[in-house]
């Protein structure tokens, strides 16, 4: 996967809301976050060129540690305040969105979100909320994430620490 342009971030979001739900970020949300961070929004994509799967993540700081624990993180229109910018202290990831356009897309992306928290960001938790039953089958039983208690549907996987590998 590589960081999407601003062409791939429309594209990518014209996936999403026709594979996921049209309920999700808007391309100037999207890419608001990406210029903030350089690093928000990932693509795949197929042999013939075109998009195959997109990630979004937003790295977070320390301000956004109560709107996690209360499971209120607003993952449509993030506060740009909880978004940490490269090279501030990162407190958790927000797995943001992701989609595919085909299956091997999906398993593309499947396989990234347990790469990010797994090997890109082992000592970090992983928040995020599902809107598929693939995504919640990627959450909860391949990531291992648990309901954070409150209203908003959010949940944690903690850090992938070294008991956890074992496990």
């Amino acid at each position: 996967m590589t960081a999407a342009s601003r062409h791939e971030i429309v594209q990518g979001r014209a996936l999403a809301a026709r594979t996921v739900s049209p309920d999700i970020a808007t391309v100037e949300t999207l890419s608001r976050v990406q210029e903030l961070t350089g690093a928000s929004c990932f693509t795949s994509r197929t042999p013939d060129g075109s998009i195959a799967g997109v990630i979004a993540i937003i790295p977070l700081r320390a301000a956004a540690r109560s709107q996690l624990a209360g499971g209120m993180f607003d993952g449509i229109t993030p506060p740009e305040e909880l978004v940490a910018r490269p090279g501030e202290p990162v407190i958790a990831i927000y797995g943001w969105g992701m989609a595919g356009a085909t299956w091997r897309g999906r398993a593309t992306v499947m396989a990234g979100a347990v790469k990010l928290h797994r090997e890109i960001f082992p000592t970090l938790p992983l928040y995020g909320r599902a809107a598929t039953p693939g995504g919640e089958r990627t959450l909860l039983r391949r990531i291992g994430a648990q309901a954070v208690p409150g209203p908003g549907g959010l949940v944690v996987a903690q850090p992938w620490t070294p008991a956890r590998r074992a496990a």
